[in-house]
């Protein structure tokens, strides 16, 4: 079953997050590259950024729940002055992976956005994360332009 989420999930969406987005998620690859510039790791920010849907769009984040716990989830935000759904995290616990939960996450969104009155739906995807790449092909988003993701400690900036 796929429903809304509910705000007292927020704990299990992070924890969800934490399992899955540890090879494809860039704040974890900045980690990994330069340590903790915080002291926060790397899933404080991902959980800033479930909070975040939740309070933007709570009517368009939804879970997979499978006996009774939540398999996986998917958020959406619109921008209605652009006309534009994007979809900023989609996400499905090792164990129930390859069951096909993630198309039908997707598929939920999208008949969300598409019902939203949206004219374009967007999503991003790291060019290491080959499953979900292929994924949104399947579902006909068709790649528009790479982007490379550049970081360095402001220590090391030195003036031209």
């Amino acid at each position: 079953m796929i429903r809304t989420a509910k705000p007292e999930e927020l704990d299990a969406l992070i924890e969800i997050i934490r399992i899955t987005f540890e090879k494809v998620s860039i704040d974890k690859s900045i980690e990994d590259h330069f340590g903790q510039l915080t002291g926060m790791p790397w899933i404080d920010r991902k959980a800033a950024d479930i909070r975040r849907d939740l309070a933007q769009n709570p009517q368009g984040v939804f879970v997979k729940v499978v006996d009774e716990k939540i398999a996986g989830f998917i958020t959406t935000a619109i921008d209605r002055d652009f006309s534009t759904g994007r979809i900023p995290h989609l996400a499905v616990l090792p164990e129930y992976q390859g069951k096909g939960i993630g198309k039908e996450l997707l598929h939920y969104a999208l008949q969300y956005i598409k019902a939203s009155g949206m004219k374009l739906m967007r999503i991003e995807v790291l060019a290491h994360n080959k499953g979900a790449f292929k994924l949104y092909r399947e579902f006909g988003f068709e790649e528009v332009s790479a982007q490379l993701h550049l970081a360095m400690p402001v220590s090391k900036y030195k003036s031209l």
